[in-house]
């Protein structure tokens, strides 16, 4: 049985005022829920529900600020994790949407267009793989009834076994070169840069990157995005310690399909601060970074170190912030 907390990463919130949040993990806070901002109320949006026009916000630091501006209640302190945080007190969530609800009224009686689409990607992913389509959920812009004529395929996967047996299937199922494909040189520059634009790297070391992953690419000529989501286990407490930049040998990448994704990490070479010690792992809850690098391959990071609680005092790096990065230097 996959067991799963009651808000899990994909899922989205709408608050008393209308902001739609998107769900991050499955580890929260007694009385919030760790969501960032996806939607918000726009005279001159682009995107209408129940007569009210929205606009599509992404930017983590972007959101914040709106938020700090505007709705301070849902910047919160996360004592597990000592941060300031984006998060919906329980008590402000108006309605919460559910992937997996939403995927079983598409996949009865799909529209055309871009529900047709998810109905014969999830079924095309159940069928080779063996996974039932219960197993699958919708989210994005379709989760909440916000999506246009050229919106994105964003799919969840619940399971670790489940997400495995479904990478496999979407692997070969791109392999055949038909109907669903990895980017090309053409069509990854417009998500090299929506991804990495802002963290002041060589876009185009990234681009070999970005085509190899498989939990993203084109489906009927739009964007899809997968999400292999398996149930977080207790994480000890842990504190940020400052930024830092650094290379090292990736010596376990067998996790980075999932989200959260994790690289285990050895051979450190510090570049900021000098006398960093050891870094034993990266971790993210961002979807940009799965898939980012394979095990031996040598790569350079700039995140955001926290010190775990514990007696061994592990050092760790988050990957989230608009500027952090990993990026290959070499193959394995």
């Amino acid at each position: 049985m996959i067991s799963f907390q009651e808000y899990n990463e994909g899922d989205y919130i709408r608050t008393a005022e209308g902001l739609f949040f998107a769900v991050k993990g499955s580890r929260h806070p007694d009385s919030m829920v760790i969501a960032y901002l996806r939607y918000i109320p726009d005279e001159e949006g682009d995107r209408v529900l129940d007569g009210v026009r929205y606009r599509r916000v992404s930017d983590p630091d972007e959101t914040t600020e709106y938020l700090r501006l505007r709705h301070p209640q849902y910047l919160n302190h996360v004592p597990m994790l000592g941060l300031t945080l984006q998060t919906v007190p329980l008590k402000r969530i108006e309605r919460m949407y559910d992937p997996r609800e939403r995927l079983g009224h598409v996949l009865q009686k799909p529209q055309p267009g871009l529900e047709a689409t998810v109905k014969r990607l999830v079924e095309a992913l159940s069928n080779g793989s063996g996974v039932p389509t219960r197993s699958f959920g919708v989210s994005g812009s379709l989760l909440i009834g916000l999506n246009r004529e050229g919106s994105d395929v964003d799919l969840n996967v619940y399971g670790a076994d489940e997400g495995r047996s479904v990478y496999k299937a979407l692997r070969l199922l791109r392999s055949r070169k038909g109907w669903v494909q990895p980017y090309d040189a053409e069509t990854v520059k417009e998500v090299l840069l929506r991804r990495w634009g802002k963290a002041g790297v060589d876009l185009d070391a990234l681009a070999e990157v970005e085509v190899r992953k498989v939990l993203h690419g084109r489906v009927d000529g739009r964007d899809y995005f997968i999400r292999l989501l398996r149930p977080e286990p207790d994480a000890a407490p842990s504190a940020p310690v400052g930024e830092a930049v650094f290379r090292a040998r990736v010596t376990d990448s067998s996790c980075s399909i999932f989200t959260p994704c994790s690289y285990q990490l050895g051979m450190l070479e510090p570049v900021e601060p000098e006398g960093l010690g050891q870094v034993s792992e990266a971790v993210s809850y961002r979807g940009k970074f799965t898939e980012q690098a394979l095990a031996g391959e040598r790569v350079e990071i700039r995140g955001t170190l926290e010190k775990v609680r514990g007696p061994d005092g592990r050092l760790r790096v988050v990957l989230g912030g608009a500027r952090d990065y990993m990026i290959p230097l070499e193959p394995p």
